[in-house]
């Protein structure tokens, strides 16, 4: 596991995970990061396309079953430069301003139960109502948040899709990695 610094000599903020190692995931030799992988990837017409057609995607049997493969597809690339856009601003504001607050507000808890867990999932909406996209990390701390991955959400629960699934192994697989790591918070990342 490496966790890796978006602005260089970073302290707080969003921070980016990277699965070396791992039991059942490795991120792709190709990308550094698993945001690069998702940039790449809901930004390219084919790999969305072929993902919402893909079993791993639930769509046949989620909320999203009655809607054209071509909507769908249209919509969640149209939402994916949202998203990274709000990601963007995200990022700019937790090096000048109260970062707790911002990652707070902008990563909800992955469940109720979960909101105040620390290290906690959480999910990160592109709009406040009918967003494909989740973003998912783990908040540690109250300066940090670690990105773990995204995905098209197109089923209501995340059990219902191969691909959710992965991703909320991904965020325990951190959680635990950091509790055996003794890693608190920033501070404790290597360089």
């Amino acid at each position: 596991m490496e966790i890796l610094s978006i602005f260089e000599e970073q302290i707080k903020g969003i921070y980016l995970a990277r699965f070396v190692d791992c039991p059942f995931y490795n991120t792709p030799e190709t990308y550094e990061t698993e945001l690069d992988k998702i940039q790449e990837e809901f930004q390219d017409p084919l790999f969305v396309r072929n993902f919402i057609k893909s079993t791993a995607s639930g769509w046949k049997k989620g909320d999203y079953k009655n809607v054209s493969l071509s909507h769908l597809a249209y919509d969640v690339l149209v939402e994916a430069a949202d998203l990274f856009d709000k990601l963007d601003e995200v990022q700019e504001e937790t090096q000048t301003e109260n970062c707790f607050d911002i990652l707070f507000d902008n990563f909800k808890g992955l469940s109720e139960n979960e909101k105040y867990d620390n290290p906690g999932r959480r999910k990160m909406y592109t709009y406040q109502h009918n967003s494909y996209l989740r973003l998912y990390g783990v908040l540690l701390g109250d300066n940090c948040l670690i990105i773990t991955g995204a995905a098209i959400k197109l089923v209501g629960k995340m059990q219902d899709s191969t691909a959710l699934k992965l991703e909320l192994d991904k965020m325990s697989y951190l959680i635990t990695w950091l509790k055996d790591n003794n890693i608190t918070d920033t501070t404790d990342f290597k360089p």
